[in-house]
C-alpha cells in the first residue's frame, strides 16, 4: 500500500529483509531468557528486574511488525480484530491463574492474604495492576509487610494499555503522517526518550513505584521496539556490546539506585532492541535461539510469567521454613508444569480456535463476572483479626526483592 511504502524506511543493502509476517523462531526463542524469574527467586541477577523491559521491546516489535504487515494487506485494517486477538493471545492464561489464586484464598484462607488478592483481582480482570499499585500508594518493594501473589501482573498492565493505544497512533504515522514524516522511526525514539527521562524525573528514593511502574514511564522500550519494526538494521551492528550490557545490568544494576532510573533503564531497552534487530534483520545469534528447547520455552513464557510469582507466594505461604535451596528448584519447576499444561489446554486451543469476536465474548464475559463475582463476596466476608498482620514466607522475603 502507497502509505506503508511511505511510511518504511529501507533498510542498509546489507540486511537481509524477511516478509512482515514471517514468523522469527530466534525472537520466540529469546522468550526463554527468563533473567526477571531469577531476579524474582534471589537467584543471583541483582539487576533481573530490567528483563521487562526486553519482553516490552519484543512486544513492540512484534506487534507493530504485523500491525504494518495489516496495514499492507488491507486500506482499513480492522482495529476490533487486532484486539480481540489480543484477547485471545493473553487473557485465557490470566483468567486461568487469578481463578486459580482465588481458589487457593478461598480454600486455605492464608492469613492477611485476602484482602490483597480481593483487589489485585479487580486490577488484573481490568489491566489497571500498575495504577492500582501507584494510586493506592502501595510500596510495591516492602514483600515483609505485604506478600502479593498477583504483583508481578503490573507489567502484563503496562503491555495491554499499549496495545490498546498503539493501534490508533500507527495509523496516524501509516497514513495522516505518511507524507509529512518521512522517518517514522525518529519521532517514536524521541518519544522513547521523553519516558526515559520521565522516569528518571519521577524517580524518588525510597518511593520509586511512580518511576517504576508507570505506563508513561515505562512505554519507552516499546517505543524503541515499534522504532525496530519501522526501521530495520536500525541497531543490528551493535549486536554483540548488546549482549556484553544487557549480561552486565542484568548482573549488576540496583533498582534502589538513582543510576537505574538516569542511565541504566534507556541502556537496557537499547541493547535489547539492539540484539532483537540483529535477530530479525541480520540473521544473528539464530542458530542458538532457534534450538528446540528454548523454542519450547519460549512459547511457554507467557504462562511461565504468570504462574512463577503466584507459585513462589503460596509455598512461601504453605511452607515457611524451606530455604531458598530447596523453594527456587520447587518453584521453578511447578511453574513450568502448570505453564505447559495451560499452554497446551488453554492458551493453544483459544488461539487455533476459529472464534469470532461475537461467539467469544460472552464465554469471556462470564468468565470475568465470575470471577469478578467470588472477589466481591471475599470482599464482602468480614476479616478476623488473624487476617491483619504481616506474611513472613521464609528468610529471603526481606531482601527486598520479592517482586
Amino acid at each position: 500500500m502507497p502509505e506503508v511504502s511511505l511510511a518504511l524506511e529501507q533498510p542498509p543493502a546489507t540486511v537481509e529483509r524477511r516478509t512482515p509476517h514471517q514468523r522469527i523462531d530466534a525472537i520466540d526463542g529469546l522468550r526463554a531468557v527468563a533473567a526477571v524469574i531469577a531476579f524474582h527467586y534471589g537467584a543471583g541477577l541483582d539487576g533481573g528486574s530490567l528483563g521487562v523491559d526486553l519482553f516490552f521491546v519484543i512486544s513492540g516489535f512484534v506487534i507493530t511488525r504485523l500491525l504494518l504487515a495489516e496495514r499492507a494487506r488491507t486500506p482499513r485494517p480492522s482495529l476490533a480484530g487486532f484486539w480481540f486477538r489480543r484477547v485471545k493471545r493473553l487473557l485465557p492464561a490470566v483468567l486461568l491463574v487469578v481463578a486459580a489464586v482465588q481458589g487457593w484464598v478461598l480454600l486455605q484462607d492464608p492469613p492477611g492474604l485476602r484482602p490483597t488478592v480481593n483487589a489485585q483481582t479487580l486490577a488484573a480482570l481490568t489491566y489497571t495492576s500498575n495504577w492500582y499499585a501507584i494510586l493506592g500508594h502501595i510500596d510495591y518493594w516492602d514483600v515483609a509487610q505485604e506478600q502479593a501473589p498477583l504483583n508481578h501482573l503490573w507489567s502484563l498492565a503496562v503491555e495491554e494499555q499499549f496495545y490498546l493505544l498503539w493501534p490508533l497512533v500507527l495509523i496516524g504515522l501509516t497514513t495522516w503522517g505518511a507524507r509529512r514524516i518521512r522517518h517514522p522511526h525518529r519521532p517514536l525514539l524521541a518519544t522513547a526518550a521523553v519516558c526515559y527521562l520521565l522516569a528518571h524525573l519521577l524517580y524518588l528514593p525510597g518511593a520509586q513505584d511512580r518511576a517504576y511502574l508507570g505506563t508513561d514511564t515505562r512505554a519507552g522500550a516499546l517505543l524503541l521496539g515499534a522504532a525496530i519494526a519501522f526501521r530495520p538494521g536500525l541497531l543490528s551492528r551493535l549486536s554483540w556490546p548488546a549482549v556484553a550490557a544487557l549480561g552486565w545490568l542484568w548482573c549488576t544494576a540496583d533498582i534502589n539506585t538513582p543510576a537505574f532510573y538516569a542511565w541504566q533503564l534507556p541502556l537496557a531497552g537499547i541493547a535489547a532492541g539492539a540484539l532483537i534487530d540483529a535477530i530479525a534483520h541480520a540473521d544473528r545469534f539464530g542458530n542458538v535461539l532457534s534450538s528446540r528447547p528454548l523454542l519450547w520455552l519460549g512459547h511457554r513464557s507467557y504462562g511461565l510469567y504468570l504462574w512463577h510469582w503466584p507459585v513462589w507466594v503460596y509455598l512461601g505461604v504453605s511452607h515457611p521454613e524451606w530455604n531458598q535451596g530447596t523453594k527456587v528448584p520447587v518453584a521453578l519447576s511447578m511453574s513450568v508444569l502448570l505453564s505447559a499444561a495451560g499452554y497446551r489446554l488453554i492458551e493453544r486451543p483459544v488461539r487455533a480456535s476459529s472464534w469470532r469476536p461475537r461467539a467469544l465474548l460472552p464465554v469471556l464475559t462470564v468468565c470475568c463476572v465470575t470471577l469478578a463475582l467470588v472477589t466481591a463476596i471475599l470482599v464482602t466476608r468480614p476479616v478476623d483479626a488473624r487476617h491483619n498482620g504481616p506474611i513472613v514466607t521464609g528468610p529471603n522475603v526481606t531482601d527486598g526483592k520479592g517482586n
